[in-house]
This record gives C-alpha cells, sequence and structure tokens, in this order.
C-alpha cells in the first residue's frame, strides 16, 4: 500500500464507488486500476487522478487530500512537505503593512521599578511573559539599549513584542537561534528551519537593529529533552532565564551574574554565524547591492520569484536614459552601474539562463502605473506608455518562449512584498519595511539557499500559465496602452 492508494481506498469504500465504472470513466483497464488501489502500481499521471477526482464527486477539500496523498508518493513524503513548505512561505511573507506604526509600543510609557530580589523564581507563563515584557521597555527606553535572545522562534509572546516595539538605532538586539543541520518537520509537517524564519521576519520588518546569528545543533534534543533553561534574554541590568515551554523561570538583576551571563553569550556569538547579510537599497549603498545581486556567477542559472513582472532586462540604455533620475548623489556611478547591470539581465535570458516566474496582477499594476518595486522609485522617473510598451513586448517575447511565466494558484496572489532570486550559490530576499526603507537580505546559510532553489527548480506546471496563454495575456496588454484605456 501506499499514501495514496490509502487515500483512494478510502473515498471508494465511503462513497460507495464501482470500480469497473470508474476504471471506464478514466480509460483504464479494471486490473490496472486494482493495482492503482492496491498501491502495486504507481500513481497515474495527473490527468487520470483528475478523472478520478471528477468520477467520485470529491469535495474540493476531499479532492486536495486526494492531490496531496499522489504528490506524496510520487516524490516521497520528505520533499513534498519541504517544498510545500517553501509554498507556504512565499504566500503568507509578511507585507510590509503587516505592523502599522500606530501599533508599536513607545517605550517611555512604562512605570519603571526595582523588585524586592535579585533572583526571582517564575512559575508561570504569565509571570515570564510580564518579566519579558518589562525588560524589554526598559531596555527600549536607554540611549543605547542592548537584548540578547538565546531562543528558539518558539515564544510567539517574545517576537510579536520585538516587532512592535518602537524602532530605532538606539537599541540593539542579537539572536542566536538553533538551526536543525538536516531536514526536520513539525507535527504539522512544516520545515522547523523554514518556520523559524517566518516567525522572525517581522522583526525585520518593523525597522529594529536586529541581527540573527545560528548554529548546528539537534533542536528538539536540545531544546525539549530534560534541558532545564535552554532559553535566555538579556537585558544591560537583568536576565532571564526559563524552560522551553515557557512554564518555568528564573529572573536575575544581580549585576555579577548579569556580567558572567553576558560574557557566556559573547563567546557562543563567536562560534555562530549570520543568517543573513542585510543592505539598505538605497543610492549610498547601490555599489553593494549592484555587487550583490548582479556580479553573481554568470554561467549558473537565475531563477526569480516575484509578485511583479521583472522588466530590468527590457530597461535598455535609452530608456534608462530617458527616466534616470540625474538629482542622485553619485549618479554618474550608478547609472553606469545600472547599465551594465540591465545588459546582463538581458544576456542571460537570452542565453536561456534565466527563469522569472511572477503573477498576472503585477504585470497588470506595471502596465497602468508605469513603476516596479523591482526599483526604488527614487532611481527613476515614471516610464511612459511607449516605454513600457517596448518593455513588454520583450516580456511577450520571454513568455512564448517559456523564460518567463505568469503563476496560477495558489501562488497567483503572493504577498507583494516578496523578492526573491537565487543565482548560482547567491540568494537573495528583497523587501520593504514598514517605513518604505527597501531592503536587500544575502541569505548566508546554505540549507535555505538549497531549499528554495529546489522549490523553484520543480514547481509543477500546474502552477502556471500555458506560454500561450501567458504571451496572449501580455499581448492584450500592450494593446491596451497603445488604445489609451490603461492610463
Amino acid at each position: 500500500m501506499s499514501t495514496f492508494s490509502d487515500v483512494l481506498t478510502e473515498y471508494i469504500n465511503t462513497k460507495n464507488i464501482k470500480v469497473f465504472p470508474m476504471a471506464k470513466y478514466c480509460g483504464l483497464d479494471r486490473s490496472t486500476m486494482y493495482k492503482l488501489i492496491s498501491g502495486k502500481r504507481n500513481p497515474p499521471p495527473r490527468d487520470i487522478l483528475k478523472k478520478m477526482i471528477l468520477f467520485m464527486h470529491l469535495t474540493p477539500t476531499e479532492a486536495q487530500h486526494l492531490e496531496e496523498a499522489w504528490n506524496v508518493t510520487r516524490i516521497g513524503p520528505e520533499i513534498y512537505y519541504k517544498r510545500k513548505s517553501v509554498e507556504n512561505f512565499i504566500c503568507h511573507f509578511p507585507s510590509h503593512f503587516s505592523v502599522s506604526p500606530d501599533e508599536f509600543i513607545f517605550s517611555s510609557k512604562i512605570v519603571q521599578h526595582n523588585p524586592d530580589s535579585d533572583c526571582i523564581a517564575l512559575t508561570s507563563m504569565q509571570q515570564i511573559n510580564y518579566f519579558i515584557h518589562k525588560m524589554f521597555l526598559t531596555e527600549a527606553s536607554r540611549s543605547s539599549g542592548k537584548i540578547s535572545l538565546l531562543l528558539q522562534p518558539e515564544h510567539e509572546f517574545v517576537f510579536h513584542l520585538l516587532s512592535t516595539l518602537a524602532p530605532g538605532d538606539a537599541l540593539e538586539v542579537q539572536h542566536i537561534l538553533c538551526l536543525n543541520s538536516q531536514d526536520a518537520f513539525t507535527e504539522h509537517h512544516e520545515l522547523i528551519n523554514l518556520k523559524y524564519l517566518y516567525e522572525i521576519f517581522p522583526i525585520y520588518m518593523s525597522g529594529l537593529n536586529y541581527t540573527l546569528w545560528y548554529y548546528y545543533d539537534n533542536i528538539h534534543s536540545h531544546y525539549h529533552n530534560m534541558n532545564i533553561f535552554p532559553c535566555m534574554i538579556l537585558t544591560s541590568d537583568s536576565a532571564l532565564l526559563y524552560t522551553a515551554d515557557g512554564q518555568s523561570g528564573i529572573f536575575y538583576s544581580n549585576t555579577a551574574v548579569i556580567h558572567m551571563l553576558q560574557e557566556i553569550y559573547d563567546t557562543y556569538l563567536e562560534q555562530c554565524s549570520q543568517l543573513f547579510l542585510a543592505t539598505t537599497f538605497s543610492p549610498d549603498n547601490f555599489s553593494n547591492v549592484f555587487r550583490t545581486v548582479f556580479e553573481a556567477d554568470e554561467t549558473a542559472p537565475t531563477f526569480a520569484l516575484q509578485p511583479e513582472v521583472c522588466v530590468t532586462p527590457f530597461i535598455s540604455e535609452s530608456i534608462l536614459r530617458e527616466s534616470f533620475n540625474y538629482e542622485l548623489p553619485h549618479s554618474e556611478e550608478i547609472f553606469r552601474n545600472a547599465t551594465a547591470a540591465f545588459a546582463g539581465n538581458m544576456r542571460r535570458l537570452t542565453d536561456s539562463q534565466t527563469f522569472v516566474y511572477f503573477t498576472a496582477d503585477g504585470l497588470m499594476q506595471f502596465a497602468a502605473s508605469g513603476r516596479t518595486a523591482e526599483i526604488p522609485e527614487i532611481f527613476y522617473h515614471k516610464f511612459t506608455p511607449e516605454q513600457r510598451i517596448q518593455m513588454l513586448r520583450g516580456v511577450e517575447a520571454s513568455c512564448r518562449d517559456g523564460s518567463y511565466r505568469i503563476l496560477q494558484n495558489p501562488l497567483n496572489h503572493i504577498p507583494s512584498n516578496l523578492h526573491l532570486c537565487i543565482r548560482g550559490n547567491i540568494g537573495t530576499l528583497i523587501f520593504q519595511k514598514f517605513n518604505g526603507e527597501v531592503m536587500l537580505f544575502t541569505i548566508q546559510e546554505y540549507g535555505l539557499l538549497e531549499t528554495f532553489l529546489d522549490y523553484l527548480q520543480n514547481m509543477q506546471e500546474s502552477c502556471f500559465y500555458t506560454t500561450e496563454e501567458a504571451a496572449a495575456y501580455v499581448q492584450d496588454i500592450i494593446c491596451r496602452l497603445e488604445n489609451g484605456s490603461l492610463e
């Protein structure tokens, strides 16, 4: 038996399905259908699966369950759930509207008071959360506050509170977390390392001065298997050690204890690596961004997934010259680098080394607005309809040859803030913080890079419009631009 045959058998029995009529409807002989039901044959092609779903009158939930079982049996549970975790990460990536400035907790509101003892035993999650709240807000009120974390992103209160602290460079947050050295999953089949990444991203979005460090270990044995206080939070004048379930802990305000724990923390930090290298996508940092994004291995294939269509390969030197903002500092250098970068993108596209996945909504937004989130608005003036038409003709040709693909459900409405690109051994995430600042993160940890690349390289055809449909959609937009109906 297999996962697919188990689920198929369940539906056949519960819905009283006659096997021979279903085999006939699917264009199979009876013996082949019985081998599929018993698991003696590999799952059928997708078109046969769709016919089975229709014949058995499955509900959308039941159909999804059978299709998941089909995928699990076809490629194996570990690979399937790993790719499913990436899909969930992409679909639920936090937008820059997730945290409004009105929601931030401003530290000046805290009421200061000293505990009666410099060592307090805590025996509930409510008590631990109370002291975390007090520690964070007290430290955020200092002129040069610092918070050091040694814990996993499983304590939701900690990370929600951090993501709603008033941002600013005065407060520095250092965080050490443990990553599994091998793929491991939660009981809900979520890839643990990717789940942690999702949990901490709202902190980056809020604009907090936050740096994430990692080391490898067996997370479950290290954090959940008879370890007394695996979690630690340090500030300038206090320390909190507590259990992985957040139910028991000890709060310290003794100076000698805090100093000792901080020294231990600093030695741990020396043995860790940064998960991301962060760069602000601004005129002052354009050269750094250029080197990171555009000077990667020329021979390596490029995979990009983002909400809007990638138009940079089609920004000719003449279009750039007409739309460029020459009032920028270092404008000549930026213009020169941008010209080389866009020409490099076109060269890779021509060499069939580029694959770009984007949404129909993002394509329409570019056509209607003359703006692309790929390039911060400060760098250029709005593209004219004529310039847009010229660029979209390049997009249409790329849709026809399959290097540009328009996404379908469930990725047709990916968050507007997600821009994922992998070229060789360089992976980047570009996103916008709540204050409009654009950040570029270079992924330092190879396991995450490999996980994203595996997903992008193995997306199913059902995720995309056909090449003919995509090209026809772009051509329709071009016609609407030409007759002025989009202006």
